[in-house]
């Protein structure tokens, strides 16, 4: 193997270091990728001029945001406050159970069993638009079980205090059933099998035909996080904007490893590369087996996408790996040779 210089081993330096920025994007999130759910809302009941709603992540989030000359308060699953909204920002009632139990994530929650206890408020914006985890959008899932076809399970509802008058927020829960996902997963099984095998076979080409699997990998994985990133955001704000910024310098860090005119370095990025794609394919798999990829690309085009990631990221992640072992055994063999040789 040639020497590398300082520039090079630069470049893996950085690549290495971007890798788990990739990873740390999903890493203690828990919003999914995939739903067979859809909670659609309907209206305010009565009508509620300047309110506006959205459901988030098929039927895991309500983001709500509330003009600044009302106040709307939003009550628990046992009627106790928790979430205020008011001219000073958004409040979370720390002494709320719906918030410990809809893992709305404080780590100074103190839940009281008493849902008439003195809410504890705490700001948690300061504008006035806030998304949390709504367990009542998705209470009906259970009846999709006896469900074999498409259609609605049932209404759901959230109750607001709008001004001091009680209102509510209704919609609908919807249901699709997930497709062949076994079949999907089968194909990318063989995909991997092809792709890697093929790396390994071509003994000439292998190391060129493992940084051309990274490169497609890479760009096909940063199309994927960009999808995700952006869809169904009523607001993607400064952090989702962060988080795509990390995902496009992860990806540059990526492909300039990957067309580096160092050999050693574009072999080692895509061995890089090949394992962060296995990884980010496997936190998508889910988009394999449900009905809806919560993606801006179509369910369709995201589900290839996932496929082609496992798949072409075993390819460079063996294609790599058996290269540096091709070059080590005959290095090791011929140090043998020449300690044998020295002995006699």
């Amino acid at each position: 193997m040639t020497r590398r210089t300082p520039l090079a081993w630069a470049a893996v330096g950085v690549a290495a270091l971007a890798l788990p920025g990739v990873a740390s994007a999903h890493v203690g999130s828990t919003a999914p990728v995939a739903t067979n759910f859809n909670a659609r809302v309907i209206a305010f009941r009565p009508s509620a001029p300047g309110l506006e709603a959205k459901v988030v992540d098929g039927d895991q989030t309500l983001w709500l945001r509330v003009p600044a000359a009302t106040t709307v308060v939003v009550p628990g699953v046992l009627g106790e406050p928790l979430l205020r909204f008011d001219a000073r920002g958004v409040w979370l009632n720390l002494h709320s159970p719906t918030a410990q139990s809809d893992r709305i994530d404080r780590f100074d929650l103190r839940p009281s069993a008493n849902p008439k206890a003195l809410p504890l408020w705490h700001r948690v914006a300061s504008g006035h638009a806030y998304a949390w985890h709504e367990h009542r959008l998705h209470l009906l899932e259970p009846l999709a079980r006896t469900r074999s076809s498409a259609g609605a399970l049932g209404p759901w509802s959230v109750p607001l205090l709008v001004d001091g008058r009680r209102a509510a927020l209704d919609g609908i829960l919807d249901y699709r059933p997930p497709g062949p996902g076994w079949a999907w997963i089968g194909c990318t099984c063989l995909l991997a099998v092809a792709a890697a095998a093929g790396t390994v076979l071509v003994r000439e080409r292998g190391p060129q035909a493992a940084v051309a699997l990274g490169i497609a990998a890479t760009l096909l994985i940063w199309a994927v996080r960009v999808g995700r990133g952006l869809y169904g955001r009523p607001q993607v704000g400064t952090i989702g904007y962060l988080g795509l910024a990390l995902t496009s310098a992860v990806g540059l860090a990526l492909l300039a490893g990957l067309l580096h005119r160092d050999r050693d370095v574009r072999v080692f990025t895509a061995f890089l590369a090949g394992f962060g794609s296995l990884y980010e394919g496997l936190t998508m798999l889910p988009v394999l087996t449900h009905a809806t990829a919560l993606t801006e690309l179509p369910s369709g085009m995201a589900r290839v996408a996932v496929a082609l990631i496992l798949g072409l990221g075993a390819g460079a992640l063996v294609g790599s790996g058996a290269e540096e072992l091709r070059e080590r055994v005959p290095r090791a063999g011929s140090r043998a040779a020449e300690q044998l040789g020295g002995l006699a």
